[in-house]
């Protein structure tokens, strides 16, 4: 069944306030920035590769008719592993595993390069859905999946908001059970047409040279799309029916700014379930599973950091070049960067903070870790002030490993835009700069602007200067052609850091963890550490936290894959695709019958 939205109905639904508050995250995810995001992603390889294991205490749940390895998971220096959740003997489901990881590879080839094939690219000034021809390609997508999975189309309700988001709903037979979600999203970033030549296979050919498939979105994220599509078909040609409902959510411009499609499709979960409606979301992101530290590891993001650029504006009196003040406002824009980049963000671990157990955690398991980050583990696992000195010298030392790690316990600063002046000979009379700020998961917007005010006022006073910063004015009112001129400071885009996603006690961390090594454990030779990590950037998630506390950012896939994302030569080891599919097959079977 497929129904659609009218917009009439999903104005409704939205509301004046979410109106509002979706022009502002326009704004705010316009600016991110995608190299960002990637870099994010590719520094799983260069010493970040140990974000966040939380250590928890001895959790029992209730999955009838299942079972876990014979080893239970020990609890070692606090760090507790939960070992892998695994079906039933003799369960009518159990031969998919062979086939998928057999006879179904050339199925699922075509079906991802069929995917790959179809060039959906979102950019920065998509105009509005219907108006913008660029939206289009996305009815090549909905109507490939509609042909390509025949039986999901019959059996799933499928709603689409706002024309091109895709909302598939499988309903379960126990409607007092929350429903689950898996997102993903349908677009990638543009192929910049200089770079076409530098492919070693054409970007939207998908070619498979029988290892990895080649293309751009072959990693993020019609990886993760695919295969939940694929699981949810093979389940279904099994016969499998849901007891709790599974839930398919699809935007379709999470690289430019994510409200028309993650935005629209958030609110409508919520309208229909509720606040806190849903038991958990699971979408792309984390550190994948790799080897790290001498053994196998996968990292699960259970936070984001915030975001917030800052535009600073400054108005001064103009004139002829030849006659010049001491200071032109390019010249006091100079001193206000300098100033800020001389007052970096100190690091900071707080009790929560899912980098204090990802240490804790390494302390235990790694064979490569610092000797220094090991002694001080001890010392920042510790109550009282005891513990409070040492979390603080341990983010110290952390920070101290390289710029990677140091952003995962601080908040960064960089100056990216700067404009100023509009010829030569003539005195600039407006000098603009924009500052873009990664907030801490210990931190939040208003400690950023209260340091930003802080340093600026003294600047502002030496070239007497009325400062009007985030609402506030600061000096005697005056004009930009009196003595010194006007700086204003505003937040262009803000967005607080995401709650962190309990782990602790947590039936729902428990079931992931373990289907977690239930699938990949073999590749490893029986040792896998799962663990929590965050997130440098912000994806659609952002747009989904009032229906759940449990929100998930996992990809089921090697990251070294996530080392040419969003550039030339995207491409993904197909053995990670097949292993991706099994992943989502087994997660949705574990949830169904797990008591969370």
């Amino acid at each position: 069944m497929v129904v659609e939205l009218s917009r009439e109905k999903e104005a409704l639904l939205l509301g004046e306030e979410e109106q509002h508050w979706s022009e502002a995250s326009t704004e705010k995810r316009r600016r991110r920035s995608n190299q960002s995001r990637s870099a994010s992603k590719i520094s799983t390889t260069i010493g970040v590769l140990v974000t966040g294991i939380v250590c928890f205490g001895l959790l029992k749940i209730s999955v009838p008719g299942w079972r876990t390895s014979s080893t239970v998971g020990a609890i070692v220096g606090g760090c507790q592993q939960f070992p892998p959740l695994i079906p039933p003997r003799n369960h009518p489901l159990d031969s998919s595993r062979e086939y998928i990881f057999g006879d179904y590879l050339n199925t699922s080839v075509g079906i991802l390069q069929g995917l790959v094939r179809i060039k959906a690219e979102s950019y920065d000034d998509n105009g509005p859905v219907g108006q913008d021809p660029r939206w289009d390609a996305f009815f090549q997508i909905a109507a490939y999946l509609e042909r390509t999975f025949p039986l999901l189309h019959e059996k799933l309700v499928l709603t689409k908001i706002n024309t091109h988001a895709l909302l598939y709903t499988w309903e379960g037979s126990d409607p007092s059970l929350k429903p689950v979600v898996f997102m993903a999203h349908q677009d990638t970033v543009p192929v910049d047409p200089s770079t076409y030549s530098d492919w070693t296979y054409p970007p939207y050919s998908g070619y498979f040279d029988g290892t990895s498939l080649w293309g751009r979105g072959s990693v993020d994220c019609k990886d993760t799309l695919s295969a939940s599509l694929e699981a949810v078909e093979l389940l279904l040609a099994k016969g499998f029916e849901p007891t709790r409902t599974v839930i398919l959510s699809f935007g379709f411009d999470e690289e430019s700014n994510g409200t028309d499609g993650a935005g629209r499709l958030s609110k409508h979960i919520e309208s229909v379930y509720g606040r806190d409606g849903v038991e958990f979301i699971l979408d792309e992101g984390g550190l994948g599973v790799g080897e790290m530290w001498g053994i196998g590891f996968a990292g699960v993001a259970t936070a984001e950091k915030g975001y917030m650029d800052v535009i600073f504006t400054l108005h001064t009196p103009g004139g002829h070049s030849s006659i010049p003040p001491d200071h032109t406002s390019i010249g006091i824009a100079s001193s206000l960067i300098t100033s800020l980049e001389s007052a970096p963000y100190s690091p900071q671990l707080s009790p929560s903070s899912p980098i204090l157990t990802m240490l804790q955690c390494a302390a235990t398991y790694a064979t490569s870790i610092s000797p220094e980050i090991k002694a001080n583990v001890a010392e920042a696992s510790k109550s009282g002030k005891k513990g409070e000195v040492g979390r603080q010298r341990l983010a110290e030392v952390y920070a101290s490993q390289g710029r990677a790690e140091r952003y995962l316990v601080a908040t960064s600063q960089a100056v990216d835009v700067i404009t100023g002046g509009v010829k030569v000979n003539a005195l600039p009379e407006t000098t603009s700069f924009t500052v873009n700020y990664r907030i801490d998961v210990n931190s939040n917007p208003q400690e950023v602007k209260d340091k930003i005010t802080s340093l600026l006022l003294p600047i502002a006073q030496k070239h007497h200067l009325e400062v009007e910063a985030f609402g506030t004015t600061f000096g005697s009112p005056s004009s930009t052609s009196a003595a010194g001129g006007l700086l204003k400071v505003v937040t262009h885009v803000e967005l607080a850091p995401a709650p962190i996603t309990p782990t602790s006690g947590s039936a729902v961390w428990e079931v992931l963890s373990g289907t977690i090594q239930h699938v990949f454990v073999d590749k490893y030779n029986g040792t896998l550490v799962v663990s929590p990590c965050i997130m440098g950037g912000n994806g659609d998630t952002a747009f989904y936290w009032n229906v759940t506390k449990n929100i998930f950012r996992f990809s089921p896939s090697d990251p070294v894959s996530d080392e040419l994302i969003h550039t030339v030569d995207e491409h993904l080891l197909f053995s990670d695709h097949i292993r991706a599919v099994w992943f989502y097959h087994e997660l949705i079977r574990t949830v169904d019958s797990a008591a969370l």
